[in-house]
């Protein structure tokens, strides 16, 4: 059984208008919909959607609207009472793909809530194979809720394998708990790796001053555009000083999403870092696929080009997909390609839609192994990061992530 943890679930509802957002105008929709949702129970939707068992945990009320729309579809779920009412996100899709999300911020969620949450989460854990955490943390929840879930679920008789995808300071916090996977996106991975002083090691800056240094940057001068150099010393300048600007961030995204091998350095690096990290890393890149790093060992997968329809949940049925891999009896490299199919499948489908089985090209999808290496081993993560972008591509040729990850 796969079962979920969505801290801060909503009811999302999605608008589709007939062409580009006109702001400050009346607009007529051509489709409209809604679905229970939040990045666990996407995945949970997901993995009953390919027959196979999984529970969500959630906060709210029974006759929350959430809850209720969980027993519509027949999700098996459990749930604590809140005694407020569950947040509503919108999306709204344009014909090229582009999808704004306006997610509202949940209800607060008291001390007693959340150690009740905790406890059902325990209590249900036994016997699971796997266990997902995912999403934002409503108002009211410490950074570190979730690696406090994950010490709970690790004192089992027999702990099940534990994967996280948040943003942030949450997914920061949650890396002190060396979970089994987390599932980063570019802009999610960039800032794990500059609020733990690990851009260098990943090969994203350079530790100016050396010789060899200076001769890297020579060599760079013939390729490296104004903009990239200006970026790389920017970095460089800020590194050991303070958290990247959000723009420099974007632009370090950017250029992971474009290198595959400059993804898999970068994942490597926080394998590899001291202390406390994660075990496995699967990077979505946006329209350059996805990553999927352990020690010693990488893969990149890409899906052929595909019109996108919404981008909101692709990076839940990502993680879903590869779960669904990994746990019926797929090595690794062929889970990553069952995750980029079920991710690329996803963003074809209207609102918060998850695909079947049958959706998921897997056979269309490239697996290439990769080598992940880095110079040195490095410090381990900083327990804060700052908050991730969006991404709104419309096309591309692997997972689309969500237009926001942590939701």
């Amino acid at each position: 059984m796969i079962l979920t943890l969505t801290a801060n679930p909503s009811l999302d509802r999605t608008i589709e208008l007939p062409g580009p957002v006109l702001r400050g105008q009346v607009q007529r929709a051509v489709w409209a919909g809604q679905q229970p949702g939040g990045k666990g129970v996407n995945v949970s939707r997901a993995v009953a959607a390919a027959d196979r068992d999984t529970l969500a945990v959630l906060p709210g009320d029974v006759d929350d609207p959430v809850l209720t729309g969980l027993d519509a579809i027949g999700l098996a779920h459990r749930s604590i009472p809140t005694g407020t009412p569950l947040r509503s996100n919108i999306t709204v899709t344009e014909p090229d793909g582009t999808t704004t999300k306006i997610n509202e911020p949940g209800s607060l969620l008291s001390p007693q809530s959340q150690n009740a949450l905790l406890d059902l989460v325990a209590d249900q854990a036994a016997g699971a194979s796997w266990v997902v955490l995912a999403g934002s943390l409503p108002p009211g929840v410490d950074d570190d809720f979730y690696a406090r879930a994950i010490e709970r679920i690790r004192g089992l008789d027999e702990p099940p394998l534990i994967a996280v995808d948040t943003s942030g300071a949450p997914l920061a916090a949650a890396l002190t708990a060396s979970p089994d996977l987390i599932k980063p996106n570019a802009e999610e991975l960039a800032e794990l790796l500059s609020a733990a002083g690990l851009l260098r090691a990943a090969g994203l800056l350079n530790a100016g001053g050396s010789r060899d240094d200076a001769r890297a940057d020579s060599d760079r001068g013939a390729t490296e555009s104004f903009e990239a150099a200006e970026l790389r010393k920017t970095a460089e300048a800020h590194e050991s000083a303070a958290p990247l600007e959000t723009a420099d961030l974007l632009a370090i995204a950017g250029r992971l999403e474009s290198s595959p091998q400059l993804t898999a350095r970068a994942t490597s690096a926080l394998l590899t870092a001291g202390g406390a990290h994660p075990r496995s890393i699967l990077a979505t890149l946006g329209a350059g696929g996805a990553v999927l790093a352990q020690p010693e060992t990488a893969w990149h997968a890409q899906h052929p080009p595909m019109d996108v329809v919404s981008t909101v949940g692709a990076g839940d049925s990502t993680l879903a997909g590869y779960l669904l891999g990994l746990t019926g009896g797929r090595e690794p490299s062929a889970a990553l390609a069952q995750a980029v199919a079920y991710g690329a499948a996803a963003a074809g489908l209207r609102g918060t839609g998850v695909p079947s089985p049958e959706d998921a090209r897997t056979d269309a999808v490239t697996v290439t192994p990769l080598e992940a290496t880095v110079a040195a081993p490095a410090a381990a993560p900083a327990a804060q990061a700052a908050a991730p972008s969006d991404d709104s591509s419309h096309r591309h040729e692997g997972t689309v992530p969500e237009a926001e990850e942590a939701r």
